[in-house]
């Protein structure tokens, strides 16, 4: 019994003697710093992991930003406020240029670190992708919106001119509406001096004094006055209007002379005599003027 303790005992402290000779040997000081140093670029590996995960979760988020604000420059469009449609998308290109700057600080800090992960390069190369075709989009929205700019102030400048035409016709119009007043008002003068007629009816006596009719004597006839006679003593009509002439007495005789087919001396109300005009050209033929002698 004895002896297989103390076989025991000297085979434990042969294992002790050489575990501490592997201890001291320099393979396995080697394969001590190998280990470490794979755990740190192991740990380094894993931040370099998780900060090219959150690089790539900001450039996501700002895709998505970007489709947002694409949605608001449309809609700008279509309600005509181009200029501030142009600086939504100036903010655009220069997110997209700030967010192509981080794929190109990521794609330097994975080749720095040798990692050679396939989703993680395909993920990166998608992202690269996305912001060309943004890119190449908001460029071309850009150039529209110029041009759209362009067609407008076009656009407006045809309407100015337009405008500025029509001020001119309106002017031009209004001119000549005056114009017309004038030769109208002009015109509608000559047409009714043209058919303006002066009509004279009082008794006798009144006649010979105003100088409308001669006196006249015991073998002489009174008549219309040769020399001339005060035209404030007649009454101005339009022979057109003119179809009953009252005299307002129940006798009359017409001084001047008139057609006898022009017209007829008749009666009216209460015996009083009127002058009832059958044709007015015929009547107004030989003179203009009218001179009754009324008792």
């Amino acid at each position: 019994m004895k002896t297989k303790l103390s076989l025991f005992v000297m085979a434990l402290l042969m294992v002790l003697v050489a575990s501490c000779d592997v201890e001291r040997s320099e393979k396995y000081q080697t394969l001590l710093s190998e280990r470490d140093s794979l755990y740190t670029e192991a740990v380094a590996a894993k931040g370099g992991f998780d900060q090219a995960l959150n690089t790539i979760n900001e450039i996501e988020t700002a895709l998505e930003s970007v489709r947002a604000q694409e949605n608001i420059i449309m809609l700008e469009n279509q309600e005509g406020n181009t200029n501030k449609a142009v600086s939504e998308i100036n903010a655009i290109q220069q997110t997209l240029q700030e967010n192509r700057n981080k794929i190109a600080q990521l794609e330097k800090q994975l080749a720095e670190q040798g990692t050679q992960s396939k989703a993680l390069n395909k993920t990166v190369s998608r992202l690269k992708k996305q912001l060309d075709e943004k890119d190449a989009y908001i460029t071309n929205l850009k150039d529209e919106l110029q041009q759209s700019r362009m067609q407008i102030a076009d656009l407006n400048e045809q309407v100015t001119n337009l405008n500025e035409n029509i001020n001119e016709l309106n002017s031009n119009i209004d001119v000549m509406t005056v114009q017309n007043a004038a030769q109208q008002a002009t015109i509608e003068n000559q047409d009714a001096m043209l058919n303006s007629v002066w009509i004279c009816i009082a008794d006798q006596q009144t006649l010979v004094e105003k100088g409308v009719v001669s006196k006249g004597g015991l073998f002489q006839a009174s008549e219309i006055s040769k020399q001339g006679f005060d035209q404030s003593q007649f009454m101005r009509g339009d022979k057109r209007d003119l179809e009953i002439i009252p005299l307002h007495a129940k006798k009359g005789k017409i001084m001047t002379s008139h057609p006898e087919n022009s017209f007829q001396l008749k009666e009216a109300d209460e015996g009083n005599l009127v002058i009832d005009i059958l044709d007015k050209d015929a009547f107004w033929s030989m003179s203009n003027y009218l001179v009754v002698s009324i008792k």
